[in-house]
């Protein structure tokens, strides 16, 4: 009991660092429908702008959401160290703002929801990597894993939540989900407009690297709900400037001073999380599923997955703290990479699986797979690289996300999921190099939980000087501010 109202109390003092995230967080679950609708449809030939229209075609507009993530996620990295946290966000806000009224105006013309998704895409990319950024940068030590998680799991929800608008298609409805999706995401930029024009708040390394140290001070008070400078508040604007100092000394080219480690480590981290949940293996158990329950006309598998991996996976958002990134995310790897390479195996040998063993199994993979392999991640995207580095080795990662992405979505699209004699080679192709990724996690990541962002940032780089110093701030470090 203690320890929930010890963590309820830390939260509360520094609410106004996850308000300031809540914005960006809105704009990645309105993205997370989109890709929602390419790797969790089962039912996505089956909608009004694909009708009539060549498989080449439809895999060219479904893949020009990961283009525009890219483009997105670069111009992000280029622009987040020359512009402000808010000023930026409006960026994001207007993309996705048009990009929903697009598909209200004309959710059956192609073009116009190519334009959608190419803008909606960029805008989820920039939101992406600029909360990421600012995450790794105003969240304390105690609140950053499950805070980061958090994004990761909001995510999730968007994805998931195109799995109760997809049956749609099939309905007797005239309203299209594309045009469905365009009128919540309108309503739900408006809301995350104003949280992000009223709840903002600047990141203080950025303020310290541009030289404005009193207000990043002030930043640092509101963000942690203090009337005076405490010795805390002084602590941390020293640990920034020591952090500063040190990254001052490196390249920005993002493969020098060893940082192709941890580029190699998160790019990794994130492979193994497309392995998991992807067009591929989506396609499977939400086929098997419907054939478990006979659902001939509606598909609501994937509502049945995502209640059940939205439930459970929100436990698990407040364990990567308490009992370390490094064995949850290690170990939720190997186990759901196993269950997918035993069910390979079984489909392998024999197409006839007893249903209730089937829907056990698949469910059981929902709930070990939430546990880490998609969540943690994000984590160390955010904590993982030196300041001179960061924005674009983020860029590079989630780079390197999306286009796995595409690879296994363009392999999958041509496949005829009511065949299956397909699901044991999709299974394994997916669970073996799953099982092998987590083998080398366990053996080479670092565990950052309870670190500070220096702290963490130098456990990548193996750099032990950072913990040979007190951390202590001296009256000239504090005193000595630029205006």
């Amino acid at each position: 009991m203690g320890g929930c109202t010890e963590w309820c109390l830390l939260s509360r003092k520094n609410k106004m660092q996850t308000n300031s995230l809540l914005g960006g967080i809105a704009t990645l679950a309105l993205g997370g429908v989109f890709v929602g609708s390419t790797i969790f449809n089962i039912h996505l030939r089956l909608q009004g702008w694909a009708s009539g229209e060549t498989e080449a075609v439809v895999l060219f507009v479904i893949i020009l959401f990961y283009v525009g993530a890219i483009i997105g996620s670069f111009i992000g990295a280029v622009l987040v160290d020359r512009l402000e946290k808010l000023a930026l966000s409006r960026f994001y806000f207007v993309g996705m703002g048009i990009a929903c009224i697009l598909q209200v105006i004309a959710p059956t013309t192609i073009i116009v929801i190519g334009f959608a998704r190419i803008i909606a895409g960029a805008a989820f990319g920039m939101a992406y990597l600029i909360v990421l950024v600012h995450g790794g940068e105003v969240l304390v030590r105690e609140l950053r894993g499950v805070t980061m998680a958090a994004v990761n799991y909001i995510l999730f929800v968007g994805i998931l939540s195109h799995g109760a608008i997809s049956p749609i298609v099939l309905s007797n409805y005239a309203v299209q989900p594309v045009r469905i999706v365009g009128i919540i995401g309108a309503m739900c930029i408006l809301i995350a407009v104003a949280i992000g024009q009223f709840m903002s708040f600047e990141s203080p390394i950025y303020l310290v690297r541009k030289n404005r140290d009193i207000e990043a001070i002030r930043t640092l008070m509101k963000l942690r709900l203090e009337t005076a400078e405490s010795s805390e508040i002084r602590l941390a604007y020293a640990d920034i400037k020591s952090m500063l100092q040190e990254d001052s000394n490196t390249s920005r080219r993002i493969l020098a001073d060893g940082n192709w480690f941890p580029l190699l480590l998160t790019s990794m981290g994130k492979i193994a999380a497309v392995l998991s949940f992807n067009a591929a293996v989506n396609h499977v158990r939400l086929t098997v599923l419907d054939k478990v329950f006979n659902l001939e006309e509606y598909s609501i598998s994937a509502v049945i997955i995502g209640a059940f991996r939205i439930t459970f996976g929100i436990v698990f958002l407040f364990t990567v703290d308490k009992y370390g990134r490094k064995p949850q995310q290690a170990l939720s790897t190997f186990l759901s990479g196993t269950l997918l390479l035993a069910m390979g195996v079984v489909y392998l040998i024999t197409e006839h699986v007893y249903r209730n063993a089937v829907l056990a199994v698949f469910l059981i993979y929902d709930l070990i797979a939430c546990a880490g392999v998609t969540l943690v991640p994000d984590i160390h995207l955010s904590e993982a690289f030196p300041t001179t580095k960061k924005h674009m080795s983020i860029a590079v990662v989630l780079m390197v996300e999306n286009v796995a992405q595409v690879i296994i979505l363009a392999i999958d699209f041509w496949y005829d999921y009511t065949d299956p004699e397909i699901y044991g080679p999709v299974l394994l192709a997916c669970g073996l190099p799953m099982v092998m990724i987590s083998v080398f996690l366990y053996q080479m990541l670092p565990e950052t939980a309870k670190l500070s962002i220096r702290q963490s940032r130098a456990v990548f780089a193996r750099n032990a000087e950072v913990f040979k110093s007190d951390h202590k701030p001296d009256c000239d470090s504090v005193g000595g501010r630029s205006h």
